[in-house]
């Protein structure tokens, strides 16, 4: 039986109420203070493609955050949040044209962005040109934050994936394979360089690194190689599907080690892998699983909402629009400058969002995160 463990959790989360006086104005650029009648937020990211999941979950966040925001009256009387979607559809280059068509409506006066690193990290210098406060989900690699208009509301992988790794030595694991997506810059800067680097400090070695790439879909000749080699330890980055086949390959090679993975395989996405999933450990920065009164308030309204479990997607998508919200009431000011600043400010202070307490380096948010184990169709806590 695999063995999991949870790592460091920091909880709370509690949306404050507050008025401020609105203007008459419905644009985004008006620059002149005051806030905004409606105030429309796009959100551009995958919608269709192989990693729709992460979009699809983000936007369902953002849209129960706005119905809360909105419905409390947030930003004063008669303000209206809007939500207007763009797919980029798992292509760079239409991530790239979806956000210069967003930046280019005068009404949008912020941006919810891309998920995928690649497509942030293209799009990122044309934030900066253009002005418009984009705050990213997920989308984890370097190169996404590079400029006083870009923002993270989700954190780094590498930056809570650590309790992975002090799991495996408390259990006495002393050599770990490494199987990686190496298309996605998290993923490569994660199996080629962090996980390395942790397992060293830790006394392990790395007796295996197996790069796949976006278009692998057969890992019978990866999991044959891992059972040969009959490592303490799998770490695993794949997209979600390529996960669920693995898992299968692994099972099918006869490797019956410790499997590790990512907050890609949470909230059911390796539910189709069947009791090959079983004792999957990985980390997260929110889980259902989270019993604290913040996340259960978060849980309890998706479920009300969407009748499902959220998934760490959606809690990403659901803190970012939070957080332009907080942003827009803490400068009095909807235009997009003055969300920029508001975004600062919040950053400074930190908030208590569906991922419990978010801190901030930067722009860039942080928390302690947990680590999940998947048996038997759900997610428990794992210590």
């Amino acid at each position: 039986m695999r063995k999991s463990l949870l790592a460091g959790l920091a909880v709370a989360t509690v949306f404050g109420t507050a008025a401020c006086g609105s203007t008459d104005e419905s644009s985004a650029s008006t620059g002149d203070g005051g806030i905004a009648d409606t105030v429309t937020i796009a959100q551009v990211q995958d919608q269709t493609g192989p990693v729709a999941y992460a979009g699809v979950g983000a936007k369902e966040g953002a849209e129960l955050a706005l119905e809360e925001i909105n419905e409390q009256g947030f930003l004063g009387d008669g303000v209206t949040v809007e939500l207007e979607e763009y797919d980029t559809g798992g292509e760079i280059e239409r991530a790239a044209s979806e956000m210069s068509k967003a930046m280019a409506d005068s009404s949008i006066s912020a941006i919810i962005g891309p998920t995928q690193s690649q497509q942030a990290a293209t799009v990122a210098p044309l934030v900066g040109r253009e002005e418009v406060p984009t705050v990213f989900t997920q989308a984890g690699a370097e190169g996404v934050l590079t400029s006083e208009w870009t923002f993270r509301a989700t954190p780094p992988m590498e930056s809570y994936y650590e309790p992975v790794l002090d799991y495996l030595q408390e259990e006495g694991a002393e050599t770990i394979s490494v199987l990686y997506n190496a298309t996605f810059p998290t993923f490569a800067l994660l199996g080629e360089n962090t996980v390395p680097e942790m397992a060293e400090e830790r006394g392990m070695e790395v007796v295996q690194s197996l790069p796949v790439q976006m278009t692998t879909q057969d890992f019978a000749g990866q999991a044959q190689q891992v059972a040969s080699e009959d490592p303490d330890a799998l770490v695993m980055f794949l997209i979600a599907p390529q996960s669920v086949t693995a898992l299968g390959q692994l099972d099918d090679a006869g490797y019956d080690g410790q499997v590790t993975a990512t907050s890609v395989q949470a909230a059911g996405n390796v539910s189709e892998a069947g009791d090959s999933a079983n004792g999957l450990i990985y980390p997260v920065p929110y889980s259902p699983a989270l019993e604290s009164e913040s996340s259960a308030a978060f849980t309890e309204a998706f479920k009300a909402k969407y009748d499902k479990e959220p998934d760490p997607y959606a809690a990403d998508g659901y803190d970012a629009m939070w957080w332009i919200a907080r942003a827009i009431e803490a400068s009095g000011d909807s235009s997009r400058e003055g969300i920029r600043e508001g975004l600062e400010q919040v950053a400074a202070e930190g908030y208590e969002g569906a991922m419990g307490a978010v801190t901030f380096e930067g722009n860039d948010a942080r928390v302690p995160g947990i680590l999940v184990r998947w048996q038997d169709d759900a997610e428990t806590l794992a210590r």
